[in-house]
């Protein structure tokens, strides 16, 4: 019988000197620097993460108006050769994003002449 608690004890000893790495390991990632650490990483992460969806996606819609503005664009041209303007009218209508996109560009335009040209009078 005495040995039995001897033996329990040095189990015990065995088994808080295995742990006592972990425990160690342990309160060093859960300290609070190293948490804060680990947060500005990970948010970091995904600004940068945004950022480049973000770009993608702008890429993409710009790549999309300019193909857009070229169908218009050759549409023009095939209809002052044909006399038809049923072509442009039919690809203004599917995308009227790139006319529009021109018109308020002109508008500002005129808008910014007039204004240089008042000063001068």
């Amino acid at each position: 019988m005495s040995e039995r608690p001897e033996r329990i004890e040095r189990e015990m000893f065995e088994i808080r000197s295995r742990m006592a790495p972990d425990v160690r390991d342990l309160k060093q990632h859960t300290s609070p620097k190293v948490i804060g650490e680990q947060v500005k990483r990970t948010a970091r992460q995904r600004v940068r993460d945004a950022v480049n969806r973000l770009k993608s996606n702008l890429r993409s819609r710009q790549q999309a108006l300019v193909d857009s503005a070229r169908r218009q664009v050759d549409s023009a041209r095939e209809a002052g050769r044909k006399r038809d303007p049923s072509a442009f009218t039919d690809a203004v209508k599917s995308d009227p994003k790139p006319l529009v996109l021109l018109a308020v560009a002109l508008a500002v335009t005129l808008l910014m002449a007039r204004k240089v040209t008042n000063g001068k009078d």
